[in-house]
């Protein structure tokens, strides 16, 4: 027997009455879970996290992913009695104070992120350092970052000699014709005298080598740069005591300034 139109609508408004019903008190529990007080081991873990930030990041123990970094790497070489600034910084987010131990004599921490100084004794010295998310090493923290320093005795017959030519610094080298040649820093155009040479995209330099694939090369728009092959595309100027970075992707701007954040030509 069929149902009559009428007895139909009367049908399927009782089935949604009671569907509606059913999905309102599911509705309702699942509010309540959201107005429960968050649990206190929640709240300690602000810390790293912007008021903007939609992503939970808990310090070390948890796993960070704010961890300290350093353009120069973990481990670094110099010689006794030679000048050595490293610096530092925390990726993801900010670290607004750190700890510092286990500095060996002759170096010392500016405050901000710069280790600088003069080791007179040869050795390894391991240098721990700590990030933390507030200031006065408050707050969050990051994985303890080890610092290996290898300090060598300073050879005393390695010094530059000004009449070699500026190729045989780099440990290796191909030879492209008409004095240009493939080294680690990129294209350059070396002659065989003199000092000033021409990178296929920073220009002309002044290079003054201190040894084997490490230089000091002289810009005359941003004064002297220093670098090694160990740093390849990282170099320290001296006028700011920042770090830049060479950059092959910009056709007017030669680094990236990490003192102000932006490109630079």
């Amino acid at each position: 027997m069929q149902l009559s139109m009428k007895k139909l609508r009367v049908i399927l408004s009782f089935a949604l009455l009671i569907e509606a019903r059913s999905i309102t008190q599911k509705i309702i529990k699942f509010s309540g879970l959201l107005l429960k007080p968050v649990p206190a081991f929640l709240k300690s873990a602000h810390a790293w996290i912007p008021a903007s930030a939609g992503v939970l990041t808990t310090h070390a123990v948890s796993g960070a992913t704010t961890a300290v970094k350093s353009p120069q790497g973990n481990s670094i070489s110099v010689k006794a009695g030679e000048n050595l600034t490293y610096q530092f910084y925390t990726s993801r987010y900010t670290a607004y104070s750190y700890s510092i131990s286990n500095l060996p004599n002759g170096l010392s921490y500016d405050g901000s992120n710069t280790i600088s100084g003069i080791i007179s004794e040869t050795g390894t010295y391991d240098i721990q350092i700590i990030g933390y998310r507030g200031e006065s090493q408050n707050g969050s923290y990051t994985p303890t970052f080890t610092l290996e320093i290898i300090v060598i005795k300073d050879d005393e017959n390695n010094e530059f000699d000004s009449e070699k030519i500026i190729d045989s610094y780099f440990s290796a080298s191909t030879d492209l014709g008409n004095n240009w040649y493939q080294v680690w820093m990129g294209i350059f155009y070396m002659p065989t005298n003199g000092n000033w040479i021409y990178h296929s995209h920073l220009g002309w330099l002044y290079a003054h080598p201190t040894e084997l694939d490490t230089f000091w090369f002289y810009d005359e728009a941003l004064g002297w740069l220093y670098t090694s092959k160990t740093f390849n595309r990282y170099f320290y100027r001296n006028n700011t005591r920042g770090w830049l970075y060479q950059l092959d992707s910009s056709s007017n701007n030669r680094f990236w300034d990490y003192n102000k954040g932006d490109e630079i030509q």
